[in-house]
C-alpha cells in the first residue's frame, strides 16, 4: 500500500508540473498537489535524478525532464507502428484468408499488439498485450532472429522451453539452427509447434537502423489450406513487415535512418 501511495504522489507532482506553463518552486508545487514541502522535495529529487525532472539552475525551479518527452514518443511510435502494420496485416490476411498477428518482444517473452481473425473455419484468438511464448511460435522466433547463439541458450535457462504440441521445438541447438535458417530466407515458421494442425510464418519489423522493434505472423490451419506454400508465403510475409517501417505509407520519420549525422 505504502509504494502505491508513494506512486500516487509522485504522479501528482509530474502532473502540476506538466500542465505548469512555467517552471515551477517547491513550495507552489507543494500547494497545487496538497503536499508538504518536504515530502515534495524528496519526490523532486527522485524525479530530477531519473531524468522526469529538470532543475532550472537559475531559480532552483523545476519543469519537464527530457525522460517524459521520451516516453510519450515512444508511445507515439507505438501507436503509429500498430496502424502502420495493421494496413500490412489485413492486406494479407484478406487476400489469402489468414489469421494475423502483430507482436513485441518483453523480456523472455512477448505480447501481442494487434491481432486480425481469419473469416475462415479456423479463428484463433490473441488480445492485445496478451503474453506469447517465443520459442514456439513463428513471431516469438521472428523477434529472436538477430540474437546471439548464446543469448537463445541463455533463454531457455531464463524461460524453460515447454512444449504445447509433439512438434515443438524445447531444445536450444535445435531453435538455434531453426533461427540460422530464417536468417538465410528472411522468414521464421511454426509448423504444428504451437498449436496442433496449425502452421504459421513470421517476419521481423526493423525501424531504420536495422533494429528488430516488432514482428509479424499469420497462421492458417494446414488441412484446410493444403496448396499453401509455405516458401511463397514467407516471401510475402517477409515483404510486407518490410514495408511496415519502410514503405511508401510509412511517414519519413521512420523511414530516415537516425543513425547518419
Amino acid at each position: 500500500m505504502q509504494g502505491n501511495l508513494s506512486l500516487e504522489r509522485g504522479l501528482a507532482v509530474l502532473r502540476v508540473i506538466t500542465a505548469a506553463e512555467e517552471p515551477l518552486g517547491v513550495r507552489e508545487i507543494a500547494r497545487r498537489s496538497a503536499q508538504s514541502p518536504s515530502s515534495i522535495q524528496r519526490i523532486l529529487n527522485t524525479l530530477t535524478e531519473q531524468g522526469f525532472v529538470d532543475q532550472v539552475v537559475e531559480t532552483r525551479r523545476y519543469r519537464s525532464g527530457r525522460e517524459i518527452l521520451n516516453l510519450a514518443r515512444k508511445l507515439l511510435d507505438q501507436d503509429e507502428l500498430i496502424a502502420l502494420a495493421r494496413i500490412q496485416l489485413k492486406r494479407l490476411a484478406d487476400d489469402l484468408d489468414l489469421n494475423a498477428f502483430l507482436g513485441a518482444r518483453r523480456g523472455t517473452k512477448a505480447i501481442y499488439l494487434d491481432a486480425l481473425q481469419s473469416s475462415g473455419s479456423l479463428v484463433i484468438r490473441a488480445t492485445p498485450g496478451e503474453k506469447m511464448l517465443l520459442h514456439s511460435t513463428a513471431l516469438g522466433k521472428a523477434l529472436l532472429m538477430d540474437d546471439t547463439d548464446d543469448n537463445v541458450r541463455q533463454l531457455a535457462i531464463d524461460e524453460p522451453f515447454v512444449s504445447k504440441t509433439p512438434r515443438t521445438v524445447t531444445d536450444a541447438e535445435k531453435l538455434i539452427d531453426q533461427l540460422r535458417r530464417a536468417r538465410q530466407v528472411g522468414y521464421t515458421t511454426a509448423l504444428n509447434e504451437n498449436i496442433a494442425g496449425v502452421f504459421s510464418i513470421g517476419a521481423p519489423i526493423r525501424d531504420p537502423s536495422g533494429a528488430i522493434v516488432a514482428a509479424l505472423s499469420f497462421a492458417f490451419p494446414r488441412a484446410l489450406q493444403p496448396r499453401l506454400s509455405v516458401a511463397e508465403l514467407g516471401g510475402r510475409v517477409a515483404q510486407a513487415a518490410n514495408k511496415v517501417l519502410r514503405g511508401d505509407e510509412a511517414p519519413a520519420r521512420f523511414k530516415e535512418n537516425k543513425d547518419v549525422a
